[in-house]
């Protein structure tokens, strides 16, 4: 791997959680982080790279780029002594499985704005591994061949939630809270029906298990999107599979997210007071029909539950990550 680190680019498809694929060059160093780095990796365990090349046993509290990270650097690892060996070794083979369950396990859980550039490097380095043993000759059995690419599908779809969670002109850092008091986050429509949970869900579009990092509120085209609470807008505007898609930012590194729009009725820089119409339901983007993606994002870019935060004041929830879905609920406003 580390001879593809010195490639300056590598064409990879990052655009499948959209409804059309995109090409587009990516690099090492894409789509940094919003979130202070430091205090991102600080809030979750530290590991080496292994020497081994079967990785240490992964922790519960690893994030899903952690685990990335880690499996990527035994798949470098197990590729080295594979190619020592000549590709009919069965480490050939065991290097793709090992790399392959260690990411599938990771896309079904939590992740992080920081984890995107973990997504990025698994995505490029799968694809350029690939390229590579074609150019060998060392061509993987096709029930491997599928799966990798099944897995390269669920790296897109995160690859696509994690780059709305970093979309541009939210890397900049977060204001101080508007208003004194309690921020509490009201709901972005007047009734909440939840057509699917915060947390693993079985992907609509290809079934794979992955992690859910919003609620889908069911509405009709056209109904009325409400700001949660006071802030500003930081980014109004297309942002690939979710469509229009706006993101306000409430202070101390708060923001929730409103995805699918059919009309955005904001702009970025905007001040709006909780209750302010900012959009209307649609089905934008990458989408089964009408409904808004609402997502809560924290200060260190980690995905909240929406429902488990709405009308609770927000500073009592200061260390909660929620990740257990929870019922479908119908509430008025």
């Amino acid at each position: 791997m580390r001879s593809l680190i010195a490639a300056s680019t590598v064409v990879v498809a990052l655009g499948v959680g959209g409804c059309q694929s995109v090409r587009r060059s990516a690099t090492w160093d894409d789509a940094a982080p919003t979130v202070d780095a430091t205090r991102a990796e600080a809030s979750r365990p530290h590991h080496t790279s292994p020497t081994a090349a079967t990785p240490p046993p992964a922790s519960d509290t690893d994030s899903a780029g952690v685990r990335i990270d880690r499996a990527l650097a035994a798949f470098t690892d197990e590729r080295a002594r594979a190619r020592r060996q000549g590709s009919s070794s069965g480490l050939w083979h065991r290097a793709w499985v090992d790399v392959l369950t260690a990411i599938d396990d990771a896309v079904t859980r939590a992740p992080v704005a920081a984890d995107l550039g973990s997504f990025v490097r698994a995505r490029v380095t799968l694809d350029v591994e690939l390229v590579n043993d074609r150019r060998r000759e060392a061509l993987l059995p096709e029930d491997l061949e599928a799966r990798v690419q099944r897995t390269l599908l669920g790296v897109d779809a995160s690859v696509q939630e994690l780059r709305a969670a970093n979309a541009p002109g939210t890397s900049m850092a977060s204001m101080p809270r508007l208003h004194d008091g309690d921020l509490i986050l009201r709901a972005p429509l007047s009734r909440l029906v939840v057509s699917s949970p915060f947390g693993r869900r079985h992907d609509p579009f290809t079934s794979a298990v992955r992690y859910h990092s919003g609620v889908d509120l069911d509405a009709d085209e056209g109904t009325t999107i409400y700001a949660a609470a006071s802030g500003i807008v930081v980014y109004a505007g297309p942002q690939g599979g979710y469509g229009r898609y706006i993101v306000i930012d409430h202070g101390d590194g708060v923001r929730t997210h409103y995805a699918h729009c059919s009309k955005i009725n904001t702009e970025v820089g905007a001040l709006v007071v909780e209750g302010d119409v900012i959009g209307l339901v649609g089905s934008t983007g990458r989408s089964t029909g009408p409904h808004l993606h609402f997502a809560v994002t924290d200060d260190l870019g980690a995905f909240l539950d929406p429902m488990a935060v709405l009308d609770v004041p927000f500073d009592s929830l200061k260390d909660q990550v929620a990740t257990k879905p929870g019922p479908s609920v119908a509430v008025r406003r």
